[in-house]
């Protein structure tokens, strides 16, 4: 049974590694969408792809961990981890505790970068359609996006109807 504690530790101190790799990589992310460098955006995205693979694998096998650890100490399977780390040893309690608040501080600051970076991607679209729409109207364009006749008032005179 201890030593499904060791492991519990193990695998959280490897999600808390992992989550400040992720948050390291969105914080790439926005730097890159902030100078519009579009392959290194490409390439944080593909990263934290990778990561977030990782990180469900580390999950996956943290959930396995506390089910069985729950069994043996007779507890409910879906046991909350607070409930687990009261019964583990004094230091290893102690240890879990600890993990469990910076695992859930580094999401916490990472879920306001993954906003932040939204709202700069959701303005780069926006501008992105603005331009687009003005280069539309300058080139003339008869379609709207719903597929009906739009500013074609000079398209029927373009046409040579006499042949």
């Amino acid at each position: 049974m201890i030593r499904l504690y060791y492991d519990l530790e193990k695998t959280m101190q490897q999600q808390y590694d992992l989550a400040a790799l992720v948050l390291k990589e969105a914080q790439k992310q926005n730097q890159a969408l902030r100078k519009n460098d579009l392959a290194a955006i490409n390439a944080c995205v593909a990263g934290l792809e990778q990561l977030g693979l990782k990180m469900r694998e580390l999950d996956q096998n943290r959930e396995e961990i506390t089910v069985r650890l729950a069994e043996q100490i007779n507890l409910s399977p879906d046991v909350k981890l607070t409930e687990i780390a009261a019964r583990a040893p004094e230091d290893l309690s102690f240890r879990l505790l600890y993990l469990r608040r910076e695992i859930r501080r580094c999401l916490e600051e990472l879920k306001e970068q993954v906003e932040f970076n939204n709202l700069l991607t959701r303005n780069a679209m926006r501008f992105n359609n603005m331009m687009l729409g003005i280069f539309r109207q300058a080139a003339g364009a008869t379609y709207g996006n719903s597929g009906q006749l739009k500013d074609g008032a000079g398209f029927g005179a373009a046409l040579n109807k006499s042949v």
